[in-house]
């Protein structure tokens, strides 16, 4: 009988590693350098926490990552950060500074429409590419529903206003040379309870979410949106058992049904909603073989390893496909080269 043989798999930790998305607790650019050639991450994700007090720190402190990371991971690092506006605005700076999406809607109403929301999308956006920024985690394209968890991060409660306004949100972003990611896939606009703390559960109807929620994704993904974040719900008509974050059900909706082809995030791991019930470790394999091509983990060093050691074994395990590992590797490549 013919024995069959199997290659060695190439590289485990490097391809464990590119499917993390990582934060860091500090204000110094040799913990995430340090991060980068031990966890061999995809990049970074940054927050208040690690602003170290003036545009021009903060410059250096961008500019430090991205040359020391490079150097470890032999590409160009992810520099992404969550700056949608209001009350998600990670740096205190006038020139990065962006009103809610609600707020933004208004402006949009009062001052030329599309035009005006572009042109703020525009100079924000530019000003953190000029810190060093290639990656903002937004827009927000949940259509919010009467007394839902996410407000005023919202747009509208209107689908066509949503895709409107979200547009020329992403038109802006775009301009300025970032990417720009969509989120929270396949939309948050039902859910009443906040992620964060626990999972929230949707149970919109099919239809509902493909005629309401999934209406600005679509429109955004065909004007080349480049990247999607989905959520840690339940989504009863679309998988009832599993949150999307670790549901193939939930990714394949984005990328067979909404033909989506960019690249696709988890939110982190480290939320409530997720990490009460799927530890880092489990959770980001997990998502990884439901399709996504990132997970974050956002804070915690043990964590990272956590997640970093549930790749490696499910990497060397074969419980990631070459296929998958090929697929999510592809889209970041695209992604990358997009910020080049």
């Amino acid at each position: 009988m013919p024995v069959t043989v199997t290659a060695p798999r190439r590289e485990p930790l490097e391809e464990a590693g590119r499917l993390l998305l990582v934060g860091f607790e500090g204000t110094e650019a040799s913990e995430a350098v340090e991060l980068a050639e031990e966890f061999r991450p995809a990049g970074f994700v940054f927050f208040s926490r690690n602003y170290p007090g003036s545009p021009s720190a903060l410059k250096r402190l961008l500019s430090e990552i991205s040359s020391g990371a490079e150097r470890a991971l032999g590409r160009a690092p992810l520099l992404a950060i969550d700056q949608e506006g209001g009350t998600v605005s990670r740096l205190p700076l006038e020139e990065t500074a962006l009103p809610s999406a609600a707020d933004m809607a208004r402006i949009a109403g009062d001052k030329g429409g599309e035009a005006a929301l572009e042109e703020l999308s525009f100079k924000a956006g530019r000003a953190l590419r000029d810190l060093g920024f290639n990656f903002n985690l937004a827009p927000v394209l949940d259509v919010a529903r009467e007394g839902a968890y996410i407000g005023t991060r919202s747009f509208s409660g209107n689908p066509d206003e949503v895709t409107r306004l979200a547009s020329a949100f992403f038109a802006g972003q775009r301009r300025a040379g970032l990417l720009a990611c969509g989120k929270h896939f396949p939309g948050l606009g039902a859910a009443v309870s906040d992620p964060h703390s626990e999972l929230p559960v949707v149970d919109a109807g099919l239809q509902e979410v493909w005629e309401n929620d999934l209406r600005p994704f679509r429109s955004l993904v065909a004007r080349g949106l480049p990247a999607v974040m989905t959520t840690h719900a339940l989504f009863r008509a679309v998988d009832p058992l599993l949150p999307g974050t670790i549901s193939p059900k939930v990714v394949d909706l984005l990328k067979r049904d909404v033909l989506f082809k960019g690249l696709t995030l988890t939110d982190d791991l480290e939320m409530g909603a997720i990490a009460g019930t799927f530890p880092p470790g489990r959770a980001a394999w997990e998502a990884v073989a439901a399709g996504h091509d990132l997970a974050l983990v956002c804070r915690r060093r043990e964590n990272i390893l956590a997640a970093r050691e549930g790749l490696l074994k499910a990497v060397k395990d074969y419980d990631l496909t070459p296929t998958r590992l090929r697929e999510a590797k592809l889209r970041l490549t695209r992604a990358v080269k997009q910020i080049a």
